[in-house]
């Protein structure tokens, strides 16, 4: 051994592989392999202590740390690492198991120096990287217009790490020249404002107990940043706020009428992007805000029940690029002029985690599948693709520097129960290396079913007398909305595949099941009435209808008088609760008269995050903390305070006496860059 011992390296050599842990890869003669990040990591970890024993305790403290995942989290990674490495278990050159203890590094490790080449060399190397490793699009069929406007961007595979710590990190903004990076860390009470130098590595950091921040940006001058702040305890004390990290000051600079999902400053124009919400309604629009003038401007025209967030300046400041929701599955890119003239950018697809403007007309953007780059004229080409069990979010381009950031992240979803009798601990109902939720207990309490990833596609799962096991071939794009009748013989829920929207019952007598497909609009479960009928809405021709079905009959019957979005029966099943896509209320419906109007207070937002009781409804905030509202006093209590206890995402479900949802565990979240050319 040549080098000292508990060094982490980057670049090294364990016999005859040749591992750059910056590059993510290892190199053996003329075969190159890309390592995942967590792998490359734990690798890292074992050749700073070659030939000590390093147990499975130790892994996990260091590598998920605070982190409910399985056995079968550190399991994978060390197959991975095998695997990569061309390793055996049985045979071990790399990596021995020691039973009952953890894991041995038994090859020789050498201190390497950094990879030199020639431009040449170097051109060659990102191109066989990118064509072997990175799975990288096959150049789709683009006409000669589309072909002048630019040059796709390849990633050359060189990636830099910027952030190595275990806090969860939110809301990148790399400012223009690469310079800076502002970012938002998390822990379960609270959130830090940073500001980081790209070159040094060196953080400002800023947190306040009576302040939370949301989507920083970094501004013009040293150690400034602008940010959306908002005091505790009160929900209209939102600004835009610039952060001062050396006299550790905030200043307010322009008041917003609501919570915010995105800011963009051009510096250019010294000009503001941002969404908010008028008073009562729930959807957000892009406003345009000039700090001189101290004014803002709508700027995009959301139809009814649309949504819009993440606004984006392009680099010359005469557009602004944003994400329009209409359904919790249907998102898509618009682009808006400063004179509001809306451009559809893509058609509405499942997800979409971020974007960025990658030149004058083009746009880069993440989804599920990975990194794209979207033309002027519509046509989205494929980047990267993330490996397995990969998360890849929130690009941000530095066009002066030609730069492009990344988040890298690795995280499941598990079930989580809370017994209201006791108190504000949760429990685990699931615990899964792939990605579980929509949990749906039955009446009898005998049977839960819930969607999950462990198979690599979205399926449902049966637990039912300690056993657990996948309903066959189901396999869609999104399940959601797990609804059971009332004799815990037959579940409902909602699946989409292909664009398509329908309704699965699955019987349990028989073990079978079968889907209703209707159009292509979106369409949401709400469960089964005491007639063992079960209702929906629908999204059709621009507004949420309301209607009920038998399972054995293909007929709907529809309730045209009533709007509604998202809705709940009581546990009698006498009335209706719901919300429609516009209003900031709560509707209560017996079935017979007209709705009543149950007025909300500003801060509570409901979407698909609720359920309730005879007497109140149970939430989930934005931050992840479970509450409860009486509908008789208009009172609200916070039953657990810690920040993602569960997720909003999901819709949480009441049973017995206690309610159960579904919670994110990220093991792996850090930021990357990547050169463009």
């Amino acid at each position: 051994m040549i080098h000292q011992s508990n060094v982490l390296l980057d670049h090294f050599k364990i016999n005859d592989w040749v591992i750059d842990c910056k590059r993510l890869t290892a190199t053996r003669a003329q075969k190159l392999v890309r390592l995942e990040p967590k792998a490359a990591l734990i690798l890292q970890y074992m050749a700073a202590r070659p030939g000590e024993i390093i147990t499975r305790e130790e892994l996990f403290s260091a590598f998920w740390p605070n982190q409910v995942v399985t056995e079968d989290a550190l399991n994978r990674v060390i197959s991975a690492l095998r695997k990569a490495l061309n390793d055996s278990s049985t045979e071990p050159q790399y990596i021995a198991t020691i039973r009952k203890s953890g894991y041995r590094l038994v090859a020789d490790v050498k201190l390497t120096s950094p990879p030199r080449r020639s431009p040449k060399a170097r051109w060659i190397f990102s191109l066989i990287f990118m064509l072997s490793c990175l799975v990288f699009f096959a150049i789709l069929k683009l006409d000669d217009s589309i072909l002048a406007q630019s040059a796709i961007p390849k990633l050359n595979g060189e990636f830099q790490r910027l952030t190595h710590s275990h806090q969860l990190k939110v809301m990148p903004h790399l400012s223009e020249d690469a310079s800076q990076l502002a970012y938002i860390e998390r822990d379960h009470s609270a959130n830090t404002l940073v500001l980081m130098s790209v070159k040094s590595g060196d953080k400002l950091r800023f947190k306040k107990n009576n302040i939370a921040f949301s989507f920083p940006v970094p501004a013009p001058r040293l150690h400034t940043a602008f940010a959306i702040a908002n005091l505790l305890g009160d929900p209209k004390s939102y600004t835009i706020s610039l952060i001062d990290f050396d006299k550790r000051k905030v200043k307010p600079i322009f008041q917003l009428e609501s919570e915010s999902n995105g800011l963009s400053y051009h510096a250019q124009s010294n000009t503001m992007a941002f969404t908010q919400r008028t008073q009562h309604i729930v959807n957000h629009k892009v406003f345009l805000f000039n700090p001189l003038l101290a004014s803002s401007t709508v700027l995009s025209s959301p139809p009814k029940g649309y949504s819009d967030s993440h606004p984006v300046f392009s680099p010359a400041g005469k557009e602004v690029a944003f994400i329009r929701t209409k359904s919790p599955t249907e998102h898509a890119i618009f682009t808006v002029s400063l004179d509001g003239n809306e451009t559809q950018r893509t058609p509405y697809q499942n997800s979409i985690t971020g974007l960025d403007w990658y030149n004058h007309s083009e746009l880069i953007f993440t989804n599920e599948q990975g990194v794209y780059l979207l033309s002027g004229s519509g046509v989205h080409t494929q980047l990267f693709s993330p490996v397995s069990d990969q998360y890849v979010a929130t690009p941000q381009v530095a066009s002066k520097a030609g730069q492009l950031l990344l988040t890298f992240q690795h995280a499941n979803s598990i079930g989580k129960a809370i017994d209201l009798t006791v108190g504000p601990t949760t429990y685990s109902l699931t615990l899964s290396n792939g990605s579980d939720s929509e949990f749906a207990i039955s009446p009898d309490a005998t049977r839960m079913l819930f969607a999950s990833t462990r198979l690599g596609k979205k399926t449902l799962w049966l637990r039912y007398n300690n056993q657990l096991s996948s309903l066959g071939d189901v396999h869609f794009d999104e399940i959601y909305d797990l609804a059971w009748s009332s004799n815990s013989q037959l579940l409902a829920a909602a699946v989409k595949k292909n664009n398509q929207y329908g309704t699965l019952i699955f019987n349990i007598a028989t073990h079978k099941w079968d889907v209703h497909w209707q159009q292509h609009f979106p369409l949401h479960v709400i469960g089964w009435d005491k007639n063992n009928r079960i209702w929906h809405s629908s999204l059709k021709n621009g507004t949420w209808e309301l209607s009920h079905s038998l399972p054995a009959q293909n007929i709907e019957t529809w309730q045209p008088k009533i709007s509604v979005y998202q809705a709940r029966f009581t546990p009698d099943k006498k009335r209706l609760f719901y919300i429609d896509a516009v209003h900031q209320a709560l509707w209560e419906w017996d079935f017979t008269g007209a709705p009543q109007k149950i007025a909300l207070p500003y801060s509570m937002t409901l979407n698909r995050n609720w359920d309730i009781d005879s007497s109140g409804v149970y939430f989930i905030s934005k931050e992840g903390a479970l509450n409860y509202f009486n509908t008789n006093d208009r009172s609200i209590k916070q039953l657990i305070d810690t920040q993602n206890a569960f997720t909003p995402i999901h819709r949480p479900q009441l049973r017995l006496y206690g309610l159960i949802g579904t919670q994110q565990v990220v093991s792996y979240n850090d930021f990357w860059l990547s050169n463009l050319p």
